[in-house]
């Protein structure tokens, strides 16, 4: 009978342990989990096997991944649903052709320093991305759960470039569709 309650305690102890994630975790699994960005209070991981394509008409794209937060600062990990929607008429080849296009229409020079500033400056403008972001829940760093979110909190904001939403972003699309945006 003991045996009987240790098997059954070690089976319904399995799915808790299944969907913990710690830092170790993050950092031992570099194939699955690829480190985006990082400040000196916060490192942001993409679970590259959680990227799934929700919309692609194009120019327009719609794809969803988990990432998770590791905040040094609060000793934490963030677990966040991330939906990016993408405008291809202002991605980065778009915009350099867009760019290039205008130059040679008004017989200006085509100088790489000028071409990237009015790429940059038209990126800075719009970046052709948006993004949902649902926090799902909050773990310790050595994977224990703080916090699970049953309805999650939800805010909706335009990417800015260069930012770490936009290199998410850009993670994210190139993941799913093996390019740029």
């Amino acid at each position: 009978m003991k045996k009987i309650l240790i098997i059954l305690f070690a089976i319904l102890c399995i799915p808790i342990s299944g969907f913990a994630i710690s830092l170790s975790t993050l950092e031992n699994n570099p194939n699955r989990y690829v480190k985006v960005s990082e400040n000196s209070e916060v490192a942001e991981y993409l679970d590259t096997y959680s990227v799934k394509s929700i919309r692609y008409v194009p120019p327009y794209y719609t794809l969803s991944a988990t990432t998770y937060w590791v905040r040094y600062t609060h000793n934490d990990i963030l677990t966040i649903s991330d939906l990016y929607n993408y405008d291809y008429n202002y991605s980065m080849r778009s915009t350099i052709d867009k760019v290039i296009s205008e130059m040679n229409q008004n017989d200006e020079s085509l100088d790489f320093e000028e071409i990237s500033t009015r790429v940059e400056n038209s990126l800075r403008e719009n970046s052709g991305i948006n993004n949902n972001t649902t926090i799902l829940s909050v773990w310790r760093l050595n994977g224990r759960l703080i916090k699970n979110f049953s309805s999650g909190h939800s805010t909706s904001l335009e990417i800015d470039y260069g930012s770490f939403g936009y290199l998410t972003a850009q993670a994210i699309f190139k993941t799913y569709y093996s390019q740029n945006f």
